[in-house]
C-alpha cells in the first residue's frame, strides 16, 4: 500500500472540511474605487407579527417587534449586508478593530454585524437579567457563554468564516446575525438600505447583498418564527480608478 505525503493528506483534510478560504492579500491600494450600495423593498412593507417573550418579561416586556426586515425611507432595507465575493488582495485589514454587540432590553444590538477574522467581538450584557449568547457557524458551536451580571463584557477572538447564528438560551426570542470574512470589503445597511465598499482595488468584481429573509415557514416548541433561508442577491461590478460604481438591488 502507497504512503500518501503530508502535503497530499492535507490536501485530502482540506477538501474533506470544506476550508476551502482564500488566502487574502493586504497591498497598497493606488487609485482605489468606491461602490455605493442600495437595497430597496419593492412594494408593500412587510407587516411581521411581534415576537412572544416567555421569560424575565419584567425586563423583557411581553413582546418584542421582529427585526428581520426593517423597511424605512424610500424603502430602503435595513440590516442587509453587502459585500465582495473572493476578493483576494486589496486595503489592509483594522485588526484592532473591535466589533460590539449589546444584549439591551433582551434584544441583540445591533441586529445584524460584520466583522473580520482574526478581530475580537465584545459582547455586553446591559440588562439586570442572566443572557446566554449562543453563536453557531454553519451549525458548529462556535461561543457558548453566559452573562449573569449587569454590564458584564466578553471578549473574544473570532477565527470562523460565515454566517453566524447569534442566539439567547436563556430568551428564545433573541436573534442576530454576524457575517465574518477574511477580507475588509463589507458593510451592513443604513436605515436608507444604503451601504459603501471604499478604497477597492480598479477592476472586476462580484458584489453579492446578503439579507436574513423575513418569510415565516413554521414556528419552533417556543412560539418563536422559523424562517426561510436568508437571500443571497448577486451582480457584476466593474471598479473604476478614483471612480464610483453604483449598484442597485431589490427584495421583494
Amino acid at each position: 500500500m502507497k504512503r500518501l505525503s503530508v502535503a497530499a493528506l492535507l490536501t485530502v483534510a482540506a477538501l474533506w472540511t470544506g476550508n476551502t478560504a482564500l488566502a487574502y492579500d493586504e497591498v497598497e491600494v493606488k487609485d482605489g474605487g468606491q461602490i455605493i450600495g442600495h437595497v430597496k423593498f419593492i412594494g408593500a412593507a412587510p407587516k411581521l407579527a411581534a415576537v412572544k417573550v416567555n421569560k424575565n418579561q419584567d425586563v423583557c416586556g411581553k413582546e418584542k417587534a421582529s427585526e428581520a426586515i426593517i423597511v424605512g425611507r424610500d424603502n430602503g432595507v435595513k440590516f442587509a449586508i453587502g459585500y465582495l465575493e473572493k476578493i483576494e488582495t486589496g486595503k489592509a485589514i483594522d485588526r484592532k478593530k473591535q466589533t460590539d454587540l449589546d444584549q439591551k432590553k433582551c434584544a441583540f444590538t445591533p441586529h445584524v454585524i460584520t466583522m473580520v477574522k482574526g478581530t475580537e467581538l465584545a459582547t455586553t450584557n446591559s440588562d439586570t437579567v442572566l443572557h446566554n449568547a449562543n453563536m453557531d457557524v454553519e451549525g458548529r458551536q462556535m461561543f457558548n457563554f453566559g452573562q449573569p451580571k449587569q454590564n458584564q463584557v466578553i471578549v473574544k477572538r473570532v477565527r470562523k468564516t460565515g454566517q453566524v447564528d447569534i442566539t439567547c438560551d436563556s430568551h428564545t426570542h433573541m436573534r442576530s446575525y454576524a457575517m465574518v470574512f477574511e477580507h475588509p470589503y463589507h458593510a451592513v445597511t443604513d436605515e436608507t438600505g444604503s451601504f459603501i465598499l471604499d478604497n477597492v482595488p480598479p477592476g472586476k468584481y462580484t458584489l453579492k447583498v446578503w439579507h436574513e429573509s423575513w418569510k415565516v415557514k413554521g414556528l419552533d416548541d417556543d412560539g418563536r418564527p422559523l424562517y426561510d433561508k436568508p437571500i443571497l442577491l448577486t451582480k457584476e461590478v466593474v471598479v473604476p480608478a478614483k471612480g464610483i460604481v453604483h449598484a442597485n438591488f431589490e427584495l421583494k
